[in-house]
């Protein structure tokens, strides 16, 4: 997902418009103030996934978890798993 850079004025402009391309994941903008620094618009989504990604890292076992279910490979079927939880 490329970042396309804004002005704040430039990003008044079209803020809405913005916002609506960042909800849907489509695209990321920074807006640069004229103190020189940025902030960064989007989706909430993308946010939630940085923050579990941080989650998961900050956590030392949790690597290790992941690798482990992968060499595993287990899986089962829809109907299996229908059963299993009880449907």
């Amino acid at each position: 997902m490329d970042t396309i850079v804004y002005t704040a004025s430039e990003a008044r402009k079209n803020l809405y418009s913005l916002i609506k391309a960042a909800s849907k994941g489509i695209r990321k903008y920074e807006i640069k103030l004229r103190s020189g620094s940025s902030v960064v618009l989007l989706s909430k989504d993308e946010l939630d996934s940085w923050f579990e990604t941080l989650d998961i890292l900050s956590n030392k076992e949790e690597p290790n978890v992941i690798r482990g279910a992968r060499k595993e490979k287990a899986t089962i079927s829809h109907k299996e798993l229908l059963e299993k939880i009880g449907m």
